[in-house]
C-alpha cells in the first residue's frame, strides 16, 4: 500500500522519517517515481517479490533519496533530460547502461547518469541506493564556477567511481550527516537560507570532485583519470566484442607488453584483461537481451559475442547480473 501520509512506511532505510512512498504494486511504483524523477520502463525479473520503497529529501535544486525495489528490477527511463543523478548503492549492487558508459556500482563504487544519454538499469534484489538528483542547470552553473566548464559544452560523466577513500569519503560524509540531520527533524537543503544554499553547492561540487568527468580527473585514488594505455586496451575490446582477440592482441593495440598490461587491469579493475574483456561481452549481451529484436534469442546472442558454452555464458551472466538471459530477454519482451 502506497502511502504519502508523512508516516515513516521506510522503517529501517535513511531518511526513514521522510517517506515519499511505499507500494507492492508495479504500476503504482512507476507512476509514483516518475512523479520526481521522469516516466520510465519497470519490470520485475525472476520470481522475487516488489516491495519499492522511496524516501525523499527534497531541496531546492537537488534532493537526496534512498530507494529499494525489493525485487530483481530493470529500470529504462531512456534519457533523463533536465537531471544528472549521481547514485550509490549502500547494500546489493546494480548494472548501468548509460549511452556507451556501461560500469557496475555496489560495494563502495557510485556513478552518475548523464540526462542526454540512454538509460538502462538492473538493480539486485536486495539493492538499497542513495541517490542525489540534481538539476542540470545548477550542476553545470557549478561546473562552470568551480572547473571552468566553457560556455556551451557538455559535462559527460563515465563510469564507476570508488566512494570508500579520500574525496569521496569524505563527500559520503557530508551526505551522511545531511540525512541524520533530515532524521532529527531538519531539512539543511530545504529553503531560500545561505545555509541550504551552501550545502546544496558542496554537494555538488562534492560529486565534480568525486566522479570522473570530461572536465578532469576524478580526485579519488583508483578511480581517478584512466591511464591511456587501458583506454586504448578497452577501445579494441570494445571494437571486437564480437572477434575472437588473444591478450596479446589487446596489449598489441594498447602500445604495452602482455605483463604490463595485465598488471595495470589488476591494479586498476582487480581483474585479468581477459575477465575485463568477458564483461564487457556480457554487458553487451545484457544489452542486446535487455533491448531484443523479433529474432532475438539467447543463444544467437550469446553465440555471436563468442560464448559458446551456453551453460558457461548462463553462469558468468547469472554471477553479474543476478538473474538468467533468458529472463532478461522474456522480461524485455512483456507487454
Amino acid at each position: 500500500m502506497t502511502r504519502f501520509d508523512g508516516q515513516p512506511a521506510t522503517e529501517g532505510l535513511p531518511l526513514g522519517a521522510h517517506p515519499l512512498f511505499s507500494s507492492d504494486d508495479l504500476d503504482e511504483t512507476r507512476d509514483c517515481v516518475a512523479r520526481v524523477y521522469c516516466d520510465h520502463r519497470l519490470e520485475t525479473i525472476g520470481s522475487g517479490r516488489l516491495a519499492a520503497r522511496h524516501n525523499r529529501l527534497a531541496g531546492r535544486s537537488l534532493s537526496i533519496n534512498v530507494m529499494t525495489y525489493g525485487a530483481k528490477t530493470l529500470i529504462a527511463p531512456g534519457e533523463l533530460e533536465r537531471f544528472y543523478l549521481f547514485q550509490v548503492p549502500i547494500r546489493g549492487s546494480a548494472s548501468v547502461a548509460n549511452g556507451p558508459n556501461r560500469h557496475e556500482i555496489g560495494g563502495g563504487f557510485g556513478g552518475v547518469l548523464n540526462p542526454d544519454a540512454q538509460t538502462c538499469m538492473i538493480w539486485s534484489e536486495d539493492c538499497v541506493q542513495v541517490q542525489v538528483q540534481i538539476e542540470k542547470a545548477a550542476l553545470l552553473d557549478a561546473a562552470r564556477a568551480e572547473f571552468g566548464l566553457p560556455s556551451g559544452q557538455t559535462l559527460h560523466f563515465d563510469g564507476a567511481n570508488d566512494m570508500r577513500g579520500g574525496e569521496g569519503r569524505a563527500f559520503m560524509s557530508v551526505l551522511d550527516f545531511v540525512m541524520r540531520e533530515a532524521e532529527r527533524g531538519t531539512n539543511l537543503v530545504d529553503g531560500d537560507t545561505l545555509l541550504a544554499r551552501q550545502l546544496e553547492r558542496t554537494l555538488m561540487i562534492g560529486v565534480l570532485q568525486t566522479q570522473a568527468h570530461n572536465l578532469g580527473p576524478a580526485v579519488s585514488g583508483a578511480s581517478g583519470p584512466v591511464p591511456r594505455i587501458l583506454r586504448r586496451a578497452e577501445e579494441f575490446m570494445r571494437e571486437n566484442l564480437q572477434n575472437p582477440i588473444m591478450i596479446e592482441d589487446i596489449a598489441q593495440s594498447a602500445g604495452t607488453s602482455v605483463r604490463t598490461l595485465q598488471s595495470m587491469c589488476r591494479t586498476r579493475y582487480g581483474r585479468a584483461p581477459m575477465t575485463v574483456l568477458r564483461d564487457l561481452r556480457l554487458e553487451q549481451a545484457w544489452e542486446d537481451l535487455s533491448n531484443p529484436k523479433l529474432d532475438t534469442s539467447v543463444t544467437t546472442v550469446a553465440m555471436a559475442l563468442g560464448f559458446f558454452h551456453l551453460g558457461r555464458f548462463s553462469e558468468h551472466y547469472r554471477r553479474k547480473f543476478g538473474c538468467t538471459p533468458i529472463e532478461t530477454l522474456r522480461a524485455a519482451k512483456r507487454p
